[in-house]
């Protein structure tokens, strides 16, 4: 473990030097999120403030950092980031009247942080795709890298490995949290690999299609696979049918080899059939809907203002030691509802604003990057149905799925550039007459532009 680990870091390193500042203060918020969400204490503890420090480096480098002299933004982009500020601002509002307010308070900075992000990036930074790539793949490495530990972790037999049901947690603080890291690392490392055409791209994919289906996450499953098809059927018929096809013809094959009965008979595939058919206690949804009516029933007693941003863990433990709850759960489990309880009916405009964000860049081109992004936010916005971490700040969900939004955005407002050079060859121009982006593949764009190319260049300055 102590060898892989050494291995692992040797690695990150590597990727590291191909990085500018940007990119490594990301790929350290990252690591830092992902140990602010494993099942450690030293790590928890180590990275509780550490985090939110990375992530503040990462605005005040993007805003001292020379502008990537990007195009006038367009209004969805404007209505997005409006959104996002908004709601961040009244969630730091209501610590005036939030049942916890310190730790209201402490949260709302977090959110600001990612209201700020997001804003940096989209107008200082991200350029085009080839910008968005750079970034969204150093995400991927790293998120990547946290799957094979986490894999490593349940191959060597480590205790903390599984939950306490004996479900696969790998890294992090339960099988849930793994299953929606998994079900990021997918359609992201699909978005880098149509981008690039790179096989590579897709080896990240494979610790998290392994992982996935041993923490037995229906949720996740279930989303990722309506996702998928959601972006299938976007592509239109063709493709759909050739998945059809190679479908049919795989469970074919398998059954005329005599490996269906053993696949369909594994320990996992029925651990994970008894998931979606035996219910636990009665009751197929874990005990989520008698949280939710019980969030609906406290949502009743303070309707409009809630009980504050982030309350959600004290206010159930309060009520559990009233008596008012006898379910062992801190989180609502449903981000839609948990925003409603802790914010009440004046949060819902914000909230609303942000969906219908999502929901437009949802139904974007599904060509290149936006193929896996869209799948990506699809399969987010369907995990918060029985989940509460698209405002859960202090761990890697709302950072990778809001900047999915937001890259997705990039396209249509990135403008009219020369075939083949991406518009990013044309900013932070120097004496010698141009920049060299990297790409995500550490190769550098060249800068040998003439003609109506110079004249696109002038243009975007």
């Amino acid at each position: 473990m102590i060898a892989g680990g050494v291995a692992l870091l040797f690695v990150a390193l590597y990727l590291m030097r191909r990085l500018d500042g940007f990119g490594r203060i990301l790929a350290v918020a990252t690591v830092l999120l992902i140990f602010a969400s494993s099942n450690m204490p030293s790590l928890v503890s180590f990275s509780f403030y550490a985090r939110y420090v990375a992530v503040g480096c990462l605005v005040v480098w993007a805003l001292l950092g020379h502008p990537r002299g990007i195009r006038r933004t367009d209004h969805w982009t404007s209505l997005f980031v409006t959104a996002l500020w908004a709601t961040a601002a009244l969630a730091a509002l209501s610590s005036f009247w939030s049942v916890t307010p310190l730790h209201t308070l402490q949260q709302a900075i977090a959110l600001l942080l990612l209201a700020a992000l997001t804003h940096v990036v989209l107008w200082r930074r991200w350029a085009d795709a080839v910008a968005v790539t750079a970034d969204l793949y150093v995400v991927y490495v790293i998120l990547s890298l946290s799957l094979v530990v986490s894999l490593g972790l349940g191959i060597a037999g480590s205790a903390s490995a599984t939950s306490f049901n004996e479900r696969f947690q790998g890294l992090y603080s339960n099988p849930n949290m793994l299953s929606i890291i998994c079900a990021l690392t997918i359609p992201l490392g699909w978005a880098l690999y149509r981008q690039s055409r790179k096989r590579t791209q897709l080896l990240g994919i494979v610790p998290a299609a392994i992982a996935l289906p041993i923490t037995e996450s229906r949720t996740a499953l279930i989303a990722l696979f309506v996702g998928g098809l959601w972006v299938v059927l976007r592509h239109g018929v063709g493709p759909l049918a050739r998945l059809l096809v190679v479908t049919v013809g795989g469970v074919g094959l398998a059954y005329l080899f005599g490996m269906l009965p053993s696949l369909v008979g594994s320990p996992w595939v029925q651990a994970i059939a008894a998931r979606f058919t035996d219910p636990d206690n009665g009751d197929f949804s874990n005990g989520r809907t008698q949280t939710w009516q019980a969030a609906v029933e406290l949502w009743q007693s303070r309707p409009t203002l809630g009980f504050g941003y982030a309350s959600g863990f004290q206010l159930f433990e309060q009520t559990r030691q009233n008596g008012f709850l006898d379910a062992n759960v801190n989180l609502v489990h449903n981000s839609y509802l948990q925003w409603l309880l802790e914010m009440g009916v004046i949060g819902v405009a914000p909230l609303l604003l942000l969906l219908f964000v999502a929901l437009k860049a949802a139904l974007a081109p599904v060509g290149a990057l936006n193929s896996g992004l869209v799948w990506l936010i699809v399969t987010g916005l369907l995990i918060q149905v029985t989940e509460s971490t698209m405002f859960g700040m202090g761990q890697p969900y709302p950072y990778v799925f809001w900047l999915a939004v937001a890259g997705v955005l990039v396209s249509p407002r990135s403008g009219r550039h020369v075939s083949g050079v991406p518009a990013s060859v044309y900013i932070s121009a120097r004496a010698d007459g141009g920049s060299y982006p990297h790409s995500p593949t550490g190769q550098r764009q060249p800068t040998t532009v003439h003609g109506s190319a110079r004249r696109e260049r002038m243009s975007v300055r």
